[in-house]
């Protein structure tokens, strides 16, 4: 049975947190009963020391995402490759991912190891991470001991590297994520959620920090590799540490167990609310081995929700690519374009020479205007729920595109040092907008079932959705639109002869991303 349940009630009837209390309670007790497998603490609240715990890796993978931002494109230039076939590299961790990060979730929905389903497919995942981290920095260094030569060898060991290392980070990203919801209680996920983007700005901040450090004053810098190779190795530890905490947190229940025993299955909020349902309609009490476990959602439910998606989904989708088609031409080409065009430094020139110390001098400068950026987007993230509370979500989105789009433009006009490092925080406004807000309504459509809107009411909907599947589809949006800015944003700067073109392409993207963002649905958000 369910178990009993505490008698506070109000008018006779139960409460969504009285029933969730008991349901817990009983399903704590009877995990507790076999200490030795540790599952009694998916059922009860996490400090938030845990809840730490759990959001290291973020910090990790964040790390990364900044570290590369940063450093990707000058080690690219620096092979001799031009922007057109610099940014074509871009591209393939994007195609990777598009083409595995689905196969690698339906796999891991459906793993039955007895270490849990989310676990092992994080610990594969951070060790290419980890190995794509010392090869793509080190690409001269693995050539010289393979016996290759020439720079076709070089530029394809480290854009090997480079997909280890972006489509291990991306995939991990969201699964990270999913582990962590998946060992608390619906009550603790939000807030999870909530340390798990502090924590990754955190992240993200310290990747920036490390490529603004001069690693040759340090005595760092003459290594093998260089003050990239340093930054990577730095970046190196940070993984580690959070992949070995994060993993050893909390156990998973293992899906073989979650089959076989009901009261060791997570209580979901459809169990939550059909427990409800059915004590406030005083209907009897169902035994809960009478009640399926639901299959997880694999490929297949994937496509069928991109190719039967609501008009509500459209928009917002095509909104969150607009907005990442903007992001990305500014985050991939943001260090270059300070080096180039501000410090008027040259990546080709002769290590040592001016040209070529300006361009590392404005390489670092741009590392803390990206510094800059992850912090205030930390900040502002914290504020975002209270700005929704009082002035509503839609000109919160709205607002928070248009400050990028703003900043990008003074970028452009103002090309000077002051301008381009403090646009950065407008910037820092929009990453945190873009990563909160396009989630937060996907919750709001799925909590209400309801995608559209007709006649200005707002309509149920009777086609069964799944949440994991509409928000892995927002992370498309960021493959899709990176794999667009690869294929033609190289041979536009280097049709145009300077990178200060991204500045203006980047502003118009987010333009239209506005425009696309007043017409999404909110549902009185």
């Amino acid at each position: 049975m369910y178990g009993t349940y505490d008698d506070q009630q109000h008018g006779g009837r139960f409460s969504e947190d009285e029933v969730l209390q008991s349901m817990l309670r009983r399903r704590h007790w009877y995990a507790k009963q076999d200490p030795q497998r540790g599952y009694h603490h998916s059922f009860r609240a996490k400090s938030r020391w845990e809840l730490m715990r759990l959001s290291l890796l973020i910090v990790g993978i964040e790390c990364t995402y900044a570290t590369e931002t940063a450093l990707v494109a000058p080690i690219l230039l620096s092979i001799g490759l031009p922007h057109t076939l610099m940014t074509m590299i871009w591209a393939t961790p994007s195609i990777v991912g598009l083409l595995f990060a689905p196969v690698i979730a339906s796999i891991s929905d459906r793993l039955r190891s007895h270490w849990g389903r989310r676990r092992p497919v994080l610990l594969v995942l951070g060790l290419s991470m980890l190995t794509g981290m010392l090869i793509l920095p080190n690409g001269r260094q693995v050539a010289r001991w393979l016996g290759l030569g020439g720079i076709g060898w070089l530029a394809l060991i480290t854009t090997v590297g480079l997909v280890m290392c972006d489509f291990s980070a991306e995939t991990s990203n969201g699964l990270c994520r999913t582990y962590a919801m998946e060992v608390c209680t619906i009550r603790d996920q939000a807030r999870v959620l909530s340390i798990m983007v502090l924590t990754g700005g955190v992240g993200a901040t310290m990747g920036a920090l490390f490529g603004a450090i001069d690693w040759n004053t340090l005595g760092v810098g003459g290594y093998p590799g260089g003050s990239d190779a340093a930054v990577f190795g730095a970046n190196w530890i940070v993984v580690l540490v959070g992949l070995l905490v994060t993993l050893s947190s909390f156990a998973e229940i293992p899906l073989p167990v979650q089959e076989t025993d009901p009261l060791l299955r997570p209580v979901t909020q459809k169990m939550l609310l059909d427990e409800v349902r059915r004590l406030n309609e005083k209907e009897a009490l169902q035994i809960m081995s009478d009640e399926p476990l639901e299959p997880p959602g694999g490929f297949r439910e994937f496509l069928r929700n991109v190719l039967h998606m609501p008009r509500s989904m459209k928009i917002l989708c095509l909104t969150q690519w607009l907005s990442h088609m903007s992001y990305l031409t500014y985050c991939l080409y943001y260090t270059d374009f300070v080096a180039s065009t501000v410090y008027e430094g040259d990546v080709r020139a002769v290590f040592g020479s001016p040209a070529s110390n300006r361009y590392a001098e404005g390489i670092r400068f741009a590392c803390l205007g990206m510094a800059l950026c992850s912090f205030t987007s930390s900040v502002y993230s914290t504020q975002i729920e209270r700005l929704i509370e009082r002035f509503s979500a839609r000109p919160v989105y709205v607002v928070g595109l248009l400050v990028h789009s703003l900043g990008m433009l003074l970028m452009g006009l103002f090309p000077q040092k002051l301008v381009v490092f403090l646009c950065c925080s407008l910037t820092g406004i929009m990453y945190a907008t873009i990563y909160s807000i396009p989630f937060l309504l996907i919750s709001h459509y799925h909590s209400k079932n309801c995608f559209n809107e007709i006649d200005g009411r707002y309509v149920e909907s009777g086609e069964k959705r799944g949440f994991g599947v509409d928000v892995s589809l927002m992370s498309s949006m960021m493959c899709l639109a990176q794999l667009a800015i690869s294929m033609s944003m190289g041979a536009i700067i280097d049709a145009v002869g300077s990178s200060m073109v991204i500045t203006f392409i980047s502003s118009g993207f987010m333009i239209l991303a506005s425009f696309s963002a007043s017409c999404v649905l909110f549902i009185g958000l």
